[in-house]
C-alpha cells in the first residue's frame, strides 16, 4: 500500500502566507491555516447556509447608529496575538474563517483581524470538537470579547451557547445557553433578539 504524501513529507501540508495568497479562490475557500499547517473545512450545509444568512440579517439589524459596526459572512479572520513564547522566526501564518463576524468597519481595502472582530460566530454539529474546543481557546486568546456557538440538530438549531471573555481577558466563561430564543446584549449596545425558527426560516 502506497504512504499519503504527508505521511513522509510532513512539511507537505504546511503553507506560507504568500503562498496561500497564490491559491486559486476555491481553493482557499476550502481550507483554514493554523500556525502554518492547512486545515481542510467541510462544505457546509444547507441548513447551516440558512441559519447563517438569517442570523447575519439579525445582527445586522440590531447595529447600533455609532460607532461603525460591520457584520461578515465566511471572512478570512488573521490572527493578530501569537504565542509570545515562539521566537520571531518560529512564528506561522494562522488564519481561521468565522461563519459570521461581528466588527467595527476596516477601512476599504483592509484585511480582517482578530482585534477587530467584536463577535465571533461559529455555526457546527454539536459533537465538532473544533468550534467547541479548539477555536473557544483560540478566539479567547485573540482576545474576541464574545463567542457564539451554534449547535446543529440536523437543520434545526439545538442550542446556541454564548461565551464571553473573563477577568483575564485570556480565556473565555459560559455566560448563556439559548434554547428556543437567543436573547442577548452584545459589545457596543447590540440588542439581539430572534427566535430560533426565524433563524431557520426557508
Amino acid at each position: 500500500m502506497s504512504l499519503p504524501v504527508w505521511a513522509t513529507d510532513p512539511s507537505s501540508l504546511l503553507i506560507t502566507e504568500e503562498e496561500y495568497e497564490a491559491l486559486p479562490e476555491e481553493i482557499c475557500k476550502t481550507i483554514e491555516v493554523v500556525d502554518g499547517r492547512v486545515v481542510f473545512c467541510e462544505s457546509p450545509t444547507p441548513g447551516h447556509q440558512r441559519v447563517s444568512r438569517n442570523l447575519t440579517f439579525a445582527l445586522l439589524a440590531a447595529r447600533p447608529s455609532h460607532p461603525c459596526v460591520d457584520v461578515l459572512q465566511d471572512t478570512d479572520m488573521r490572527y493578530r496575538h501569537r504565542n509570545p513564547h515562539v521566537t520571531q522566526a518560529g512564528k506561522r501564518f494562522t488564519f481561521r474563517r468565522p461563519d459570521i463576524s461581528v466588527l467595527h468597519c476596516l477601512d476599504p481595502g483592509a484585511r480582517l483581524w482578530s482585534g477587530d472582530v467584536l463577535v465571533a460566530v461559529e455555526i457546527t454539529s454539536s459533537d465538532d470538537e473544533v468550534d467547541f474546543n479548539d477555536k473557544r481557546a483560540e478566539y479567547a486568546a485573540q482576545g474576541i470579547p464574545v463567542y457564539l456557538i451554534v449547535a446543529m440538530d440536523g437543520d434545526r438549531i439545538g442550542s446556541v451557547e454564548e461565551y464571553r471573555l473573563d477577568w483575564s481577558g485570556r480565556n473565555y466563561q459560559l455566560a448563556a445557553v439559548h434554547r428556543g430564543m437567543l436573547v442577548t446584549e452584545l459589545p457596543e449596545g447590540m440588542k439581539l433578539e430572534t427566535s430560533f425558527a426565524d433563524l431557520e426560516r426557508v
